[in-house]
């Protein structure tokens, strides 16, 4: 059970990190300084997001 989470929320993050991209491009294309910022914010976010669930995950499988 603990792994089906483990794995719900790396796909939850990859999606996130997705998005952050788009955004980021966006911005880019907008020359938008703020969402810029902000985009750069949010993939920053979905890759701790991965992070934390990979070693959540590497955690339970030592136990």
């Amino acid at each position: 059970m603990k792994k089906a989470r483990g794995l719900i929320g790396l796909v939850g993050s990859v999606f996130g990190a997705v998005s952050a991209v788009q955004g980021f491009r966006n911005a880019r294309k907008d020359k938008d300084k703020l969402l810029l910022v902000n985009a750069s914010a949010s993939i920053l976010v979905a890759i701790t997001g991965v992070a934390l669930t990979i070693r959540s995950i590497r955690k339970d499988e030592l136990k």
